[in-house]
């Protein structure tokens, strides 16, 4: 078998392989596009095939994915919430606790709305939960305090 017969050995020979069939021939439509991948001796299945599953396994590893980098930045935040300690003890009394959230969603504006949507009404929620989002928003407070001090 002569090498221009030789199917690629790895994802960057078919690239490769492809990218010199597009230089020499300039199909114009998926027929022509087939004809020419016969032409060199490869299916053009196995070709799209191979394609694809490189461009998709090179975009769910790129760190330039949108999604990727949410990922990221989520499992940091979420780890700097799980080893958060508050400044401020949680109240011993619901009622103090309700005052504590108030006071901070005021403080936080827009950001406090995120985690506040979960607890609409503070009267339905449980202590437990009630407990949880104030040190939620203990942990965004230190957060932008944290990062008001990097600008200064």
């Amino acid at each position: 078998m002569n090498k221009k017969t030789q199917p690629p050995q790895t994802d960057q020979d078919l690239i490769q392989v492809f990218a010199d069939l597009f230089d020499a021939v300039e199909p114009e439509t998926p027929e022509e596009i087939d004809a020419v991948l016969v032409e060199g001796g490869y299916d053009p299945n196995e070709v799209g095939s191979r394609m694809q599953a490189f461009a998709e396994q090179a975009l769910a590893k790129s760190p330039l994915n949108w999604r990727n980098q949410a990922d990221t930045k989520l499992q940091a935040v979420g780890a700097k919430l799980e080893n958060f300690r508050a400044p401020v003890a949680i109240p011993p009394t619901r009622e103090q606790i309700i005052d504590a959230i108030k006071e901070l969603t005021g403080r936080l504006r827009g950001r406090a709305r995120l985690a506040q949507a979960y607890f609409r009404n503070f009267e339905s929620a449980s202590d437990e939960d009630l407990a949880s989002l104030l040190s939620e928003l203990q942990f965004l407070t230190s957060e932008d305090n944290t990062q008001g001090e990097e600008k200064e």
